[in-house]
């Protein structure tokens, strides 16, 4: 059952306090044998959006114990909530970028049982996420306050 988020009929550029903090595919970007997916959303809407790729596997095949490497990366965006929808947007720090950027739109909807994020983008599989924190990362907050100066 999906939930209407309370927020009025326009777009706004706060988050209701349900949808900001951490939510991921995993208990971590490290987790099991497939690529993982994490977003960090501040109440103002500004977050991140990181992905790893599944673990590197050594190709003679032997197993030395130790986890595989992983090839993260990630990209700062802009979320709006408006009616059940939110919508997040990557924000392209290089101006060579932001044409990429304005043509990807992801769209999530919000279920308050579990709590589950399920989003979607043109081109990639739909991802459903819990939330693992009502905040975020001190990282990922320090990030975020490098991305809000550069966008003032």
């Amino acid at each position: 059952m999906h939930v209407l988020l309370a927020v009025a009929a326009s777009a706004t550029d706060f988050l209701p306090s349900c949808l900001t903090g951490t939510w991921d595919t995993a208990e971590t970007l490290f987790a099991g044998e497939t690529g993982q997916v994490e977003i960090n959303l501040q109440p103002d809407g500004l977050g991140i959006m990181v992905g790893s790729a599944p673990p590197a596997r050594r190709i003679d095949g032997k197993d030395d114990g130790k986890p595989g490497l992983r090839a993260i990366a990630g990209f700062p965006l802009r979320a709006i909530v408006e009616g059940d929808t939110l919508t997040a947007r990557p924000i392209a720090l290089d101006p060579r970028e932001e044409e990429k950027a304005r043509r990807m739109v992801i769209t999530c909807s919000f279920e308050a049982a579990g709590p589950t994020l399920t989003c979607a983008a043109p081109g990639h599989p739909r991802l459903v996420m819990k939330r693992r924190s009502d905040t975020n990362p001190v990282e990922s907050v320090r990030m975020l306050e490098a991305v809000r100066s550069r966008l003032r």
